[in-house]
């Protein structure tokens, strides 16, 4: 799915509405640095063994229409919209914990250097203000258990394209309004959005996307080893440029875990139970954010609410990997 630029309007058919895009807000939207975006999937690495593939661009532009719609005179919180994830690896989340990368980390230095603080410059913006936004509690996103844009549309564009929502996500949008900082709406569409995080978190965190994550990230650690490279190689890449490294390295530890990755995940066994030699991949964190309902958590008003969230959490666990080492004819 993607978005329609039209001169300076753009159009998200995920929530069927159009914004207009200020003039600093399109040269960004023409910048390398966005347009990397397209190029890193949301879904991680799941993009490689699904037939989901929005881009941390599509992404992106929907958080930044979300924060454009309801706060449309706030231009410095939409810019924070915009930048929010400028600084993701390839494959989004899929190596950054275990390889010790940070992508906020990543995308405040961006702000501070190369051509988008050329921009902001440009336009009389100060990138200082802008990633004092992203540290801060924002209706962008909040360090509370309370849900912001950013895991609303994440919530939201994963379950829709996974074919796990019973309502299409622009009537919920439709349907939601902003109490402070905290997305605040009515008890049914509130439950509506805990299907689309309950569906989203099981489908990202389904074993075999968990199992991938590892061995790519064992195979980035095998890449920078046998050719001598800091890991940070990585930072700037794209997801195909980043396989297009680990595909055509002499190592030949790199080559099959590349192979088993992209050609023969059947090869891959996961248990839940620890096994000799075995890789062991941890889901230590999930979003389990709440929906106001009247001002209040909507697991006060629902014991079904209290239910989704405990799914969620449920999802926290250990993984062990291992593959075949003989292939199948």
């Amino acid at each position: 799915m993607q978005q329609t630029f039209c001169k300076d309007l753009v159009y998200d058919p995920l929530y069927r509405h159009e914004v207009k895009a200020l003039p600093h807000e399109m040269e960004l939207f023409q910048s390398k640095t966005l347009r990397r975006l397209k190029f890193l999937s949301h879904y991680g690495t799941a993009s490689l063994y699904s037939s989901i593939m929005h881009s941390r661009l599509d992404h992106t532009i929907g958080v930044w229409s979300i924060i454009a719609r309801f706060f449309p005179q706030d231009k410095e919180l939409r810019l924070a919209a915009l930048l929010h994830d400028i600084g993701h690896l390839p494959f989004s989340h899929a190596v950054e914990k275990t390889l010790g990368f940070n992508h906020h980390a990543n995308t405040e230095r961006m702000i501070r250097e190369g051509e988008v603080n050329r921009i902001l410059r440009k336009y009389g913006y100060n990138g200082e203000r802008i990633i004092a936004l992203l540290n801060s509690d924002t209706p962008l996103t909040n360090q509370t258990k309370f849900l912001g844009t950013d895991h609303f549309d994440s919530f939201l564009r994963d379950a829709y394209l996974v074919g796990s929502t019973t309502k299409k996500p622009g009537e919920l949008l439709d349907a939601v309004r902003f109490n402070g900082n905290y997305i605040e709406t009515d008890l049914e569409t509130g439950l509506h959005i805990l299907d689309a995080m309950v569906a989203d978190h099981v489908s990202f965190l389904n074993p075999h996307a968990i199992a991938i994550d590892g061995l790519l990230s064992q195979a980035v650690l095998a890449y920078a080893r046998y050719h001598e490279v800091e890991l940070s190689f990585i930072e700037p890449l794209t997801n195909y440029e980043l396989l297009y490294h680990l595909q055509t390295s002499e190592c030949p530890y790199v080559s099959e875990l590349v192979n088993v990755i992209l050609w023969e995940p059947h090869r891959i066994a996961i248990s839940e139970e620890a096994r000799e030699g075995a890789l062991q991949v941890d889901v230590k964190k999930v979003y389990d954010k709440e929906v106001l309902v009247g001002g209040k958590e909507i697991t006060l008003w629902s014991a079904e609410a209290v239910c989704k969230l405990e799914q969620v959490r449920a999802l926290q666990k250990s993984y062990y990997i291992s593959y075949d080492i003989e292939k199948k004819p």
